[in-house]
């Protein structure tokens, strides 16, 4: 029963740090990486509140890149 007690307890605490995190990747501008390969993936434009299409390299870039529109949106509207 501790057990349980504690893991919720550590889950509540990092709850918050999990929520910063989104926002502060989907913040970013979006990174082609350094490699030259080509995919095209999304990013969340924080100004017009959407996501938008880039082509990413395949290597580097940043935490704002997504596979899929809709993996974009899930993870970024309303941040």
């Amino acid at each position: 029963m501790k057990a349980v007690i504690l893991f919720l307890a550590v889950m509540l605490l990092c709850s918050p740090l999990v929520a910063a995190d989104k926002e502060k990747t989907c913040d970013e501008k979006p990174k082609s990486g350094k490699c030259r390969a080509y995919f095209p993936s999304y990013y969340y434009d924080k100004e017009s509140g959407s996501c938008k299409e880039f082509i990413y390299g395949g290597c580097g870039g940043n935490g704002n890149r997504y596979d899929t529109e809709k993996e974009c949106l899930d993870n970024c509207k309303g941040s």
